[in-house]
């Protein structure tokens, strides 16, 4: 009835599918202090108690099962000695192993019970290793309050009123990004209201893109300062011009107009009045260019500029961003439309939006003075205000170096500087989304608009302990498994069928050696020839023959458990 509990003991494919399946990943302990110094100690603790306690059954029960088997097969004396011996303990296996050269006994099954207990040696050297609190990284998705970044759309309300905000508007770019968080570029995104917590979030971010084009037949008047704009077929728009001196770019304020309903129009975008060179087709040159005049004293024909105006309508794309949790910066830039290349006529456009009017009318402020006064005759005076300097100089554009030439050293207003769509068009993206931050920073409270709330959901990395197999000890203790079931099934002959034959004696030792000496005549008569009794004489000796058995048919007719003794010379 061993048999069947012994062997299921040698499972040597059990640990690889426990390997395979990686179940114990599923055992996990947050990464603190306590749980890293103590669990640890314990688990090993515990694996080298219980394999020590597995590994001391499971020889008991070999060992038992296999000297029995023994005991009942015709064998010689010497063999059943040096196999006795070799089950006390791995030192005695290697030990009758060794013997095995000076005198051959039993060579295979010593070297069995040797390679059996080395087996359960590397088990139980490998059972502490086997399982280990292992360091992971890890992460799991929560939600965080965050501050808006881009806002809707009726919080551009007319109680707005943006354009004082405009001279603040170079300070941005010297910012830090711990300062600036919530604007990269010309992108807008929300910002987490905490950084406790490590890892990744998803907000939104909106991306402000720009498109400039060339306003056409547009009708400029010198004594009033004033541009006629072509508005549809049979309307207009009135805007103020005054004259630029060369390389300049100025945001035209608009005057207000009532339509018939009695709603003020309001226009799409920012529109510019722009006196640098244009790589423009000399068919369309004519159609788009208004000729200003620029007189110099002591000069007697006066200058002439040729200005451009144009509409930079705005548009804005939200998409998904990702955030750092600890430095709230955006990481990586978001897709934008691709810029324009080459010049195109636009027509005129009203805005269907608020923020793009607002937008407009806030960098068109003519109270926000640069300070800088180009003026010539009573009637060229010109006055270009903050953002106005601030568009120029994303464009590569110096106004102060072009007043100190004015001023100092009468230069003469010739444009040398070309202009390029996609570089304006950035310009105004960007001055348009800083506008935006800087009101949203300001609040209702200050002047500005007030940021909204929302939630962000953050991918939080975190460090754990989880249970982990190591492969090499799992490697070691699967063919230590296999070799030990091997040899089990072997040594205790699990599949002879003779289980009704027993063994007069149930073991090998001192005392059933000499109870074999006083019963067994043959036997008693060997030993009694070897007049030095050293190991080697005593095992040459022993190499004679013996049947230690009974049958259950002898025990029950004769009732002695040596009446079936046998011997025989070698």
């Amino acid at each position: 009835m061993l048999h069947p509990a012994r062997h299921a003991g040698h499972d040597p494919c059990h640990p690889c599918h426990l390997y395979s399946r990686h179940w114990e990943h599923h055992v996990t302990l947050s990464f603190t202090p306590t749980n890293n110094d103590v669990w640890p100690v314990v688990l090993s603790a515990s694996l080298q108690a219980f394999y020590t306690t597995y590994t001391a059954v499971l020889l008991f029960l070999t060992q038992q099962l296999a000297i029995a088997r023994t005991l009942v097969r015709r064998l010689k004396l010497t063999a059943i000695h040096d196999i006795s011996g070799a089950w006390a303990g791995l030192g005695s296996a290697l030990s009758s192993v060794w013997r095995q050269a000076d005198i051959p006994a039993s060579w295979w099954t010593t070297s069995a019970v040797a390679a059996y207990l080395a087996s359960i040696t590397v088990l139980h050297v490998t059972s502490s290793t086997l399982l280990q609190f292992q360091t992971f990284n890890t992460s799991m998705t929560t939600s965080v309050p965050t501050t808006l970044g881009w806002l809707d759309d009726s919080s551009y309300g007319s109680f707005a009123n943006l354009g004082f905000i405009t001279p603040s508007l170079p300070v941005v770019n010297h910012l830090t990004g711990l300062v600036s968080a919530g604007l990269s570029n010309t992108t807008l995104y929300d910002t987490l209201k905490t950084n406790t917590i490590a890892g990744n979030a998803t907000v939104n971010a909106t991306t402000l893109t720009s498109h400039c084009g060339l306003i056409p037949n547009v009708t400029y008047s010198a004594n009033t300062s004033t541009a006629i704009v072509p508005f549809g077929p049979n309307s207009f728009r009135v805007l103020n011009a005054s004259t630029l001196w060369s390389d300049q770019i100025h945001i035209v304020p608009w005057m207000e107009y009532e339509d018939p309903y009695n709603e003020v129009t309001e226009l799409n975008g920012v529109y510019l009045m722009v006196s640098t060179l244009l790589d423009v087709e000399p068919s369309v040159q004519d159609e788009v260019a208004v000729n200003m005049t620029w007189a110099i004293p002591d000069v007697d024909i006066p200058y002439i500029i040729q200005v451009y105006f144009v509409q930079c309508s705005l548009s804005a794309n939200t998409t998904n961003g990702v955030v750092d949790m600890q430095t709230n910066s955006l990481l990586g830039p978001t897709s934008i439309s691709q810029p324009s290349t080459q010049w195109e006529m636009n027509q005129f456009e009203l805005s269907n939006t608020s923020w793009q009017a607002q937008i407009g009318s806030a960098l068109a402020t003519p109270d926000s003075s640069s300070g800088v006064i180009f003026d010539g005759t009573p009637s060229q005076i010109t006055e270009l205000s903050a953002a106005d300097e601030y568009i120029m100089s994303l464009v590569g554009l110096n106004l102060t170096n072009e007043y100190s030439q004015f001023l100092y050293d009468r230069a003469r207003p010739i444009s040398n500087f070309t202009l390029r769509p996609d570089e304006l068009e950035f310009a105004v993206a960007r001055a348009a989304a800083q506008l935006i931050w800087i009101a949203g920073q300001l609040g209702t409270s200050n002047g500005g608009i007030e940021s909204g709330n929302g939630t962000a959901y953050v991918n939080e990395e975190f460090i754990a302990l989880r249970l982990n197999i190591n492969l090499l000890p799992l490697a070691f203790a699967t063919s230590a498994s296999v070799i030990m079931l091997g040899l089990a099934l072997h040594m205790t002959r699990a599949f002879d069928a003779s289980h009704d034959i027993q063994a007069a004696i149930p073991n090998i030792g001192v005392l059933q050696l000499l109870w074999l000496g006083h019963r067994s005549a043959s036997i008693n008569q060997v030993l009694e020839d070897v007049q030095h009794p050293t190991e080697a004489n005593l095992r040459r000796a022993g190499m004679i023959d013996v049947c230690l058995t009974k049958t259950m048919s002898d025990e029950e007719k004769l009732g002695s458990p040596i009446d079936s003794l046998s011997s025989g010379e070698a």
